[in-house]
């Protein structure tokens, strides 16, 4: 089981959620997003540390070092800074 690390917010266990969105809403934590399907990058995030997997394809384009946490889940212990 995965640990979400929110920089300056707290942490959650990743329990085999869909998404690392789904996990850190099912936590309580309010995370930015609107569509869920990674087309408006509401979600983006800066991966600080840690391996993640996209899980599906997106029509938004993140920048280097961003993840959209609709689309992700963590491979490890992951660290993560709104932006």
């Amino acid at each position: 089981m995965a640990k979400i690390t929110v920089l300056g917010q707290g942490e959650c266990e990743f329990d085999g959620q869909f998404s690392m969105l789904e996990a850190l809403d099912e936590c309580g934590f309010d995370m930015p997003y609107s569509c869920r399907g990674g087309s408006c990058g509401a979600c983006a995030v800066r991966l600080v540390s840690g391996e993640v997997e996209k899980i599906q394809d997106t029509a938004y384009e993140t920048q280097p070092g961003e993840i959209l946490t609709c689309s992700t889940i963590p491979l490890t212990d992951v660290t993560i800074e709104l932006i």
